[in-house]
């Protein structure tokens, strides 16, 4: 019994839940309070007289609840709401509180207990989200749960679990657990006595379905105790792996299928471990490397190569490249022999990306190196035979335009002379006997350059129609001397600007226009162009016709015209004229354009002949369509070139004979030389503004001249333009011109045109 008030205070102060005594009304404030209030709340006892109570309560709208049920009531009991501290942080509480009155002042007062439950909150929080996500798990876990009695029988189970064994409610409760498993499985897990263990994972066994079907399963058990030890009941956690174990025996199967087909390959395969030692091979690699399982397992890899083999496939950085494909090496047999292999190497990860292995496949190649060596021998030997043949024709085509040059420029130079009817018509016979001559030499050059693949497609911008148009107008002179009409039709589609080779496509048309030409003797030859197909890249697919009304092909003979030397009949060779060249090439020519040519004909019915070819289109400047119209340059005359001064360096007499003449009748003026030396000493003594240069001269040759030129430019800072003026009209033979450091070319027999226009290009 307390007799004082010092005690009583001392037992207050003492208690673990706050105590205190406001004042009643709207402005309570607080008379009396704890050392557990003071704590709780953050408050000194200084201080806390001056608090109002509505300052610990969230709001003025539940302040003023708690004040009406005092009112009403008189007390308030257990009533769990937040409080808040000095710094406004909440805490959960639990308030009573009684509504007093002082008998000597009359005034009311309210005595208040309050309990930091705070903890206890947490705690129901924390138990009603592990109630939920037990729940969840229990309900949503792509495994069947079942839950057991004491007498294993069935108590509980979640969704999946009906789902897996299809089974409901009705069949599930109450149900013996062991009746889910055959009989030898049941008798199987029994013999694991998880009773007395009291857990056991991963155990693979069957199940029943419903329907009487067997599932793989794999299952694990927990025995349930109670705080005695005594055993209570179990869970049962079943997840379905008969997919899982498919796909074991599809492996299962595959790696026998592969154990099969490795030991039948006919490559040597092996499996090398992280520390680069052999731990796996097929027969084949016994086979090859003369070994058995003694000589191969646990053998360091690098022991089957010679040493400077494994240093070579060590700087390839194979580790770091994660495999390498077609190594060409070599590998020691056990009886020490050397083969020739093609090596590939795959190294082998882990699922952290750590190198455990590598596997390596060698294909034996010690014949099929002999043999390439034999190829590469023949091959060197066919190359010679091929520049044997290209240097003869080079030197033949030289030989043989030589002597043409100067006829057929006496021709020329002789028709511009005056002439009696029958002079002028014997030159023209002539004329044109030479330009057949001619023609088959640059038939001969060009069937030569593309069965040596020398021939080079230019890849230029320019107007396709304008093509078309001068090549039907160019030939039109011809058709009109034999009294027949050239046609043209060009479908709207066809695109004008493309980019391509012009001047192979107009000779692949000329050729086939002459063709048709050649064997028709009244009506039409006409030529037709429309858009094949779109292809990717902006490039475009072009279907040429070209037909005639002429004799036409019989149908046993369409691949044949195609073949070199070779025409439809005999006969038409003796009555046609023809060497069978012209389809030949162009046959290949086409095939370089990306297309294809055929032909359909019946005798007496005329020809067409088709050809594809593809040409890239030209876009305008926003880069989404094709250009419209391209610019049509028409072939202009030949400026004035009174008083440029060459120098023509020609060895042989006749041909400078003609080409002064030729030059002089443009009114230049020329100086002639017969070797490089010459034309050095020229330079030397007057100003001149071109050099017309033969590649072939005796005591310094062209080239050694222009070299001896230009080299003299370096210090003079000058520049003087020098055309190549050759018989050799080989795509090299252009080439080796440019390349020695010449400004233009021009192929004997010159075509004064030509010669025109290169020298206006440089002057």
């Amino acid at each position: 019994m307390l007799t004082n008030e010092h005690g009583l205070k001392h037992l207050i102060d003492n208690l673990h839940i706050g105590i205190c005594r406001t004042s009643y009304g709207p402005n309570a404030k607080f008379l009396f309070v704890n050392a557990v209030f003071l704590k709780m709340f953050g408050f000194q006892q200084e201080e806390v007289t001056q608090t109002y109570l509505s300052t610990l309560f969230p709001s003025d709208v539940e302040y003023n609840s708690f004040c009406r049920q005092i009112k009403s009531l008189g007390f308030l009991k257990n009533f769990e709401i937040r409080l808040k501290n000095k710094k406004k942080n909440f805490l959960w509480c639990s308030l009573s509180a009684t509504l007093g009155k002082d008998e000597r002042t009359d005034k009311h007062y309210i005595d208040l207990t309050i309990e930091d439950i705070s903890k206890r909150k947490e705690f129901e929080k924390n138990l009603i989200e592990s109630k939920e996500l037990f729940r969840t798990v229990f309900n949503n876990t792509a495994a069947a749960i079942t839950v057991t009695d004491k007498n294993e029988r069935i108590i509980a189970w979640n969704p999946y679990a009906e789902k897996l064994l299809g089974l409901d409610k009705e069949i599930f409760f109450n149900k013996p657990v062991k009746e889910l498993y055959p009989p030898q499985e049941w008798k199987r897990l029994r013999s694991f006595n998880i009773r007395e263990s009291g857990t056991k994972t991963d155990i693979e066994t069957q199940a029943f379905h419903k329907d009487g079907t067997l599932l793989d399963v794999n299952v694990s058990i927990s025995v349930l105790k109670d705080i005695e030890g005594n055993v209570i009941g179990a869970i049962g956690i079943m997840r379905d792996i008969t997919s899982q174990k498919i796909a074991e025996k599809r492996i299962k199967d595959s790696e026998r299928k592969i154990r099969v087909i490795l030991d039948n390959s006919a490559a040597g395969i092996t499996l090398i471990d992280k520390e680069e030692k052999i731990i796996s091979w097929n027969k084949y690699a016994e086979i090859m490397l003369e070994m058995n399982e003694a000589d191969l397992y646990n053998r360091p890899v690098k022991s089957l190569y010679p040493q400077e083999e494994w240093l070579k496939i060590r700087k390839a950085n194979i580790r770091k490249l994660g495999g390498k494909k077609h190594i060409e090496t070599k590998v020691m047999t056990k009886n020490g022999n050397i083969l020739d292999i093609d090596l590939s190497i795959n190294i082998l990860k882990d699922s952290n990306e750590e190198i455990i292995g590598s596997v390596g496949i060698m294909q034996d190649i010690t014949e099929q190196k002999k043999f390439q060596e034999m190829l590469i021998q023949a091959k060197l030997a066919a190359e010679q035979a091929n520049s044997t043949k290209s240097l003869f024709l080079s030197n033949m085509s030289h030989e043989i335009r030589t002597p043409m040059n100067a006829i057929m420029g006496m021709i020329d130079l002789t028709l511009d002379t005056a002439l009696t009817e029958e002079q002028r018509d014997n030159l023209n016979v002539a004329k044109d006997a030479t330009d057949n001559l001619l023609r088959l030499i640059n038939d001969i050059l060009d069937l030569s350059k593309a069965e040596a693949g020398k021939i080079v497609l230019e890849n230029i911008e320019f107007n396709l129609h304008n093509v078309l148009k001068n090549v039907t107008k160019g030939l039109g002179v011809i058709a009109r001397d034999k009294s027949l009409e050239i046609e043209l039709e060009i479908d709207e589609s066809v695109p004008e600007t493309l980019s391509g080779d012009p001047v192979r496509l107009r000779q692949v048309l000329i050729n086939l226009i002459n063709n048709g030409m050649k064997f028709t003797s009244k009506g039409k030859v006409g030529t037709k162009v429309a858009v094949e197909t779109m292809l990717k890249r902006n490039n475009v697919l072009l279907h040429f016709e070209v037909w005639d009304e002429g004799i036409g092909i019989p149908k046993d003979k369409h691949e044949a015209v195609f073949e070199l030397f070779s025409q439809a009949e005999t006969s038409t060779t003796r009555k046609f004229g023809g060497t069978g060249l012209g389809l030949a090439i162009c046959k290949r020519l086409v095939e370089m354009m990306g297309g294809r040519i055929w032909i359909d004909s019946e005798v007496g019915q005329g020809s067409t002949f088709h050809f594809t070819a593809e040409f890239e289109l030209m876009l305008d400047g926003t880069g989404e369509g094709p250009k419209r119209h391209a610019p049509i340059v028409p072939e202009e005359l030949v400026k004035d070139l009174k008083g440029v001064r060459v120098i023509l360096s020609e060895d042989n007499l006749v041909n400078q004979k003609i080409t002064v003449k030729m030059l002089e009748k443009k009114e230049m003026i020329v100086d002639t030389a017969v070797n490089g030396k010459e034309v050095i000493e020229l330079l030397e003594k007057a100003p001149y503004d071109i050099v017309l240069m033969d590649c072939q001269m005796p005591e310094m040759n062209g080239f050694e001249a222009t070299e001896a030129i230009r080299k003299d430019e370096e210090t003079t800072g000058k520049h003087i333009p020098i055309i190549a003026l050759t018989a050799r009209a080989m795509h090299e033979d252009k080439q080796k011109c440019i390349d020695a450091g010449m400004d233009g070319y021009v192929a004997k027999p010159i075509d004064r045109q030509k010669l025109f226009h290169e020298i206006e290009k440089f002057v």
